[in-house]
C-alpha cells in the first residue's frame, strides 16, 4: 500500500499550478484513496515537455477543464498527451454581484466573504449537467488517471474534489482539509494583484485588499456550504449522486472498488 511517505500529495511539476493528487486519504471503512489516479490543480498553460512526459507516465488520459471558454482562451492548455474534455463552462457564484457591491460603495470582507459563502451554497443545481457527465468520465475512466482543473483549482475543483472524496466515503473533516490545501499551494496575492490591475483599468479609484481576499482565496465556510446545502436539498451527497449526477449503486460500489486499496 502506497503512504504519505513513498507519495507526495503535490504532484512535482515545473508548470504546475495548485497540481495535487487526491490519493492518500483514509475513508470511513480505513481504506485509503489509490495514489496517482485522480489528480486537480489549475490552468495547465505552463507545462514543460518534462511535464507532459511526467504526466504520460502517470498514466493521465483525461484532462477535464472546468473553464468557460474565455478563461481557456486566455491560458490555453498545453498539448498533454490525453483526451481533453473541456466543454463544461462551468460558472459559480455571481460576479456581477461583487461589482455592483464594488461600485455601490456595499463591499467590505464580510459582505465580498458573504458573496463567495452565499455562491457556494447556491449553485448546487447549477452544476449538475456538468458534474453529472464529469463523475460519469471518472466512473469509466478508473483503469486510467484523471486530472480535472479550473483556472486556479480552488472553486470549481473544490466542489468536484469533495463530490469525488464523498463518493468514496472519506470523512467530511479531511474533504474539508483537503480544500483548504489551497491556503498552501495557490499564490493568492498573485491572483489579487490581477484583479487589481482590472478594477484599476476599470478606473474603480479605491478599494481594500481584504474585499479581493474571499474571492482569491479559500476559506472553510465555503466548501462547508456546498456540502451542507447538498445535504439540506437531497439529504446526503450520496443521494445527491445518484438523484441528481444520475449514478447508480453500482458506479459508486465501482469508485470505491477501483480507487480504494485493499
Amino acid at each position: 500500500m502506497s503512504t504519505e511517505n513513498s507519495m507526495t500529495r503535490v504532484v512535482a511539476l515545473d508548470g504546475g499550478i495548485n497540481f495535487r493528487d487526491i490519493g492518500g486519504y483514509i475513508n470511513n471503512q480505513g481504506r485509503t484513496v489509490k495514489w496517482r489516479k485522480i489528480m486537480r490543480c489549475g490552468h495547465l498553460a505552463n507545462l514543460s515537455e518534462t511535464d507532459l512526459d511526467s504526466l504520460e507516465q502517470i498514466g493521465v488520459s483525461k484532462i477535464h477543464d472546468f473553464r468557460r471558454k474565455e478563461e481557456q482562451e486566455q491560458s490555453p492548455s498545453c498539448a498533454i498527451r490525453a483526451e481533453f474534455i473541456d466543454d463544461y463552462q462551468i460558472s459559480i457564484g455571481d460576479i456581477s454581484r461583487f461589482w455592483e457591491f464594488l461600485f455601490g460603495g456595499e463591499l467590505t470582507a464580510d459582505s465580498s466573504h458573504t458573496l463567495v459563502v452565499n455562491s457556494y451554497r447556491s449553485c448546487i443545481e447549477v452544476v449538475i449537467p456538468a458534474f453529472s457527465r464529469f463523475m460519469r468520465h471518472i466512473v469509466d475512466n478508473a483503469d486510467n488517471a484523471s486530472v480535472f482543473h479550473c483556472s486556479a483549482g480552488k472553486d470549481r475543483t473544490g466542489m468536484a474534489a469533495a463530490l469525488i472524496l464523498s463518493a468514496l466515503d472519506v470523512p467530511r473533516e479531511t474533504i474539508i482539509e483537503d480544500y483548504m490545501l489551497t491556503l498552501e499551494h495557490y499564490d493568492s496575492d498573485r491572483l489579487i494583484a490581477i484583479v487589481e490591475g482590472h478594477l484599476r483599468d476599470a478606473k474603480v479609484e479605491s478599494w481594500d485588499r481584504e474585499w479581493l481576499v474571499p474571492y482569491c482565496s479559500v476559506h472553510a465556510d465555503n466548501i462547508v456550504a456546498f456540502l451542507e446545502a447538498i445535504d439540506e436539498n437531497y439529504g446526503d451527497v450520496k443521494n445527491y449522486l445518484i438523484t441528481a449526477l444520475g449514478l447508480s449503486q453500482a458506479d459508486l460500489d465501482k469508485m470505491q472498488s477501483c480507487y480504494l486499496e485493499g
